[in-house]
């Protein structure tokens, strides 16, 4: 069985060329055992994911009635060993909303990829590029 990095360079022969090709991850655990992933991303990628992600927040239903950008903006208090200046951290695309995309009907894509200006095969490449970074070799 082959890794996913042996397998992107045997299908991408342009694969590690170019500097966007050179990035890497932080995986990490949590104590409640959760896993998750940090991976940069370019500018362009990365504005229209943040728009993507604010289109898919208002547009579509959530779990339970619950609000993505209001568990994202959550203030914790002091008490519980918050940081002390408690400011909201903006910045950072939540992987489990924009993934959804990807779920979504063709109808339902290309309604919200029009929305912000985009196409639907454009965001599904950035979505495989994010996907890539964040995977474990």
């Amino acid at each position: 069985m082959t890794s996913t990095l042996a397998a992107l360079k045997q299908q991408d022969t342009l694969f590690g060329r170019l500097e966007d090709d050179n990035r890497f991850a932080v995986n990490y655990g949590t104590s409640d055992g959760s896993f998750a992933s940090v991976v940069p991303l370019s500018e362009p990628t990365y504005w229209r994911l943040t728009a993507l992600q604010s289109v898919m927040s208002n547009a579509l239903e959530s779990n339970a009635a619950l609000s993505h950008r209001a568990w994202r903006l959550f203030r914790r208090s002091t008490r519980r060993s918050a940081c002390k200046d408690n400011d909201r951290k903006k910045g950072v695309i939540d992987g489990d909303v924009v993934m959804k995309f990807a779920d979504l009907a063709l109808a339902e894509q290309e309604d919200l990829a029009s929305s912000i200006g985009s196409t639907v095969t454009l965001i599904m490449d950035n979505l495989l590029e994010l996907s890539c970074a964040a995977s474990v070799i």
